[in-house]
């Protein structure tokens, strides 16, 4: 006997740019730079 199929349940938990702070510059940097590295620390030549 088959199973009978139910659809996934779909839930809004808030906007994308709200959840992964997409909006956000931050004060950390990426993987690019050393672990721990403040972005105020860095100087541009």
């Amino acid at each position: 006997m088959k199973k009978e199929y139910a659809a996934p349940d779909i839930e809004d938990i808030g906007s994308l740019s709200e959840l992964t702070l997409g909006q956000s510059s931050g004060s950390r940097l990426d993987a690019d730079f050393a672990a721990g590295t403040i972005f105020g620390d860095l100087t541009f030549s």
